[in-house]
């Protein structure tokens, strides 16, 4: 079926493990211990930290192969390299009228490789066409773009007009001087944060291109990553009309006790040029320690700014609590009055996990909530809001909404089962009015200036249920076999729509793809 092209040696070290959450739960489990001294904020997580994991069952079976701390000494000198297949081919079908049958059928391939044990590489690249659920295909036909993959390309030979071709490009060097400094410059996606969603930085979008410096020292961490965008939101929905963005992320992660993390968060995003000048990437932003906020100001500039505060306990041996705080706007009379400022642009979320629920190991539980304010995320100039590729940059909603998510899973050996349970309010826009949802529309055309509040305009309710089971074949490529069922409900008072789905197929996990907003 998948034929292995080339394996010369070992996974690089200094390369990223998978963002895909499947793989996650045992490591988090693993971390959770009160001894262990790593911060979980901020991820991909990098083979050489994952090799020093001394619990063989928190991952699946033989995907730590060939990078055990003992074999990864061995290879301090000399190039190694891998070669591997990567394949999507999954089938599906939506049962409510008009019914309709999906599919997806991709090819690529994956290089990754590393020059003794400090610089290391990884390219993927997967090619495909693909038919969506009609939940789906009508946020294709909106953004123009493959939700987490790119830019949508309609196939003009199928004369229904719903099958689309998409290409995934994503690669990066990683270089790791010391044990205290990484390096990675390339273009993939990034998720910070201990939750399902993340109101910092998640890896809903395409990838984009970065640098990113991380730096460990005694119980911190300090990330800065720097970012180049595309803003897509050109009615044209063509490559040309695609502008540039750039955007800037800070993190300051503090193991202050074994049981509690904390951290502070801020970014800024700009855009590369207006009617007037082109501006590029700012140099000010370069500045790896300093506060974007003060700069801004000092800038005389409205460059669309974010602050942020997070948090981990360890409550026990095997649940922690978790939470963001996020603050794009912030005016401290406003608060206190109460009066629904249209500016009081904040989020928050708390989460509970519990692992080896019962007692019974790798079965694990977790549930979150998310509130995010009308306005957060959008920016007068739509260009700058908090966006890649026609995707926000943090929770899939936009704003304007309250959701909770709660998740039940297994794993035993190669075998991996999840129920997922998805449940939102939000208020869209009406009329042509906008409440403060839709983040790609400028914030300048707002009906009121006090009086706001979540969930404000039409309001919605939106369910979604899903049942899953996945067989890893080969964990190198992340290849698993995944059979599931999906149910989504969107409630107003005047209609409910449903779209009952069930899918089936065999494809390489390259990242998280989400369905459920």
């Amino acid at each position: 079926m998948v034929l292995l092209l080339l394996n010369i040696s070992a996974s690089a070290q200094q390369t990223n493990y998978t963002l895909s959450r499947d793989f996650l739960w045992g490591l988090d489990n693993y971390y959770n211990s009160k001894d262990i001294n790593f911060q979980t904020f901020v991820k991909p997580y990098r083979f050489a930290d994952v090799a020093k994991v001394t619990d063989s069952t928190a991952t699946f079976p033989r995907l730590l192969a060939g990078t055990k701390a003992e074999e990864y000494d061995k290879k301090k000198k000399g190039f190694t390299f891998d070669a591997f297949p990567l394949i999507s081919a999954q089938a599906g079908y939506q049962a409510t009228s008009p019914s309709r049958f999906t599919n997806d059928l991709a090819i690529g391939g994956m290089l990754t490789g590393n020059i003794g044990n400090k610089f290391s590489f990884n390219f993927k690249m997967l090619a495909g066409k693909e038919t969506f659920n009609s939940y789906q295909d009508s946020v294709v036909k909106q953004t123009q773009v493959i939700p987490g993959i790119g830019r949508a390309y309609r196939d003009n030979n199928d004369p229904t007009l719903t099958r689309y071709s998409y290409q995934y490009y994503s690669g990066y060097l990683s270089y790791s001087p010391n044990k205290i400094f990484n390096v990675q410059v390339g273009q993939d996606k990034h998720f910070w944060g201990d939750g399902y969603r993340s109101l910092f930085l998640s890896d809903v979008s395409a990838p984009y291109p970065y640098m990113k410096i991380t730096t460990n020292v005694w119980h911190f961490t300090y990330v800065n990553l720097y970012t180049i965008m595309k803003d897509a939101t050109n009615p044209s929905g063509l490559k040309k009309d695609e502008l540039t963005k750039y955007a800037t992320f800070h993190y300051l992660g503090w193991n202050a006790t074994k049981r509690i993390n904390i951290g502070l968060f801020e970014s800024i995003v700009w855009q590369g040029s207006d009617s007037t000048r082109h501006r590029g990437y700012d140099v000010n932003y370069l500045n790896p320690v300093m506060f974007f906020r003060p700069t801004e100001y000092s800038l005389g500039s409205s460059d669309n700014a974010f602050l942020g505060f997070s948090f981990k306990i360890k409550l026990f041996k095997k649940q922690q609590l978790y939470g963001q705080l996020l603050l794009d706007e912030f005016l401290l009379k406003e608060i206190v009055a109460q009066n629904g400022w249209w500016g009081n642009k904040q989020a928050y979320q708390v989460g509970f996990k519990s692992f080896d629920l019962f007692k019974i190991k790798h079965l694990n539980f977790q549930t979150e909530f998310n509130y995010v304010r009308p306005y957060t995320y959008s920016h007068g100039s739509v260009q700058q809001n908090y966006s890649n590729m026609n995707e926000p940059l943090a929770a899939p909603l936009g704003a304007n909404f309250i959701e909770s998510a709660s998740f039940l899973n297994y794993r035993y050996k190669r075998l991996f089962i999840e129920a997922k349970f998805v449940y939102a309010i939000y208020g869209g826009d009406s009329a042509g009015t906008d409440y403060g949802k839709n983040i790609f529309i400028s914030y300048v055309n707002r009906p009121a200036e006090y009086g706001n509040f979540t969930g404000q305009g039409f309001q919605t309710k939106l369910i979604t249920a899903s049942l899953r089971g996945a067989y890893m074949l080969d964990t190198h490529m992340n290849l698993k076999i995944e059979l599931g069922f999906a149910d989504r409900i969107e409630q107003t008072s005047y209609a409910t729509k449903q779209t009952p789905y069930i899918f089936v197929g065999i494809r390489s996990d390259l990242s998280n793809l989400y369905s459920d907003y």
